[in-house]
């Protein structure tokens, strides 16, 4: 019977996820964050979009950062 029932048992899944599951490099990344704030923007989600640029700007350096600065300051 425990033959049977290990039998039954699905496989667990890796310890290791797969690489196309693995985060993407931080520049990606943020740079998602940032279009996904101007796409909340776009819908009306102003709380959305300002918890994103702000995650932006602490995290994101160069131009990224800049980029969400001004969006944060046309948010007012």
């Amino acid at each position: 019977a425990a033959e049977t029932q290990a039998e039954a048992t699905p496989p667990s899944p890796p310890a290791v996820p797969e690489p196309h599951l693995q985060a993407a490099a931080p520049a990606d990344r943020l740079a998602t964050k940032l279009a996904l704030a101007a796409e909340f923007k776009a819908i009306g989600d102003i709380e959305g979009t300002r918890s994103l640029l702000q995650e932006v700007v602490a995290e994101a350096s160069g131009d990224l950062q800049a980029r969400a600065q001004q969006m944060l300051a046309e948010l007012g």
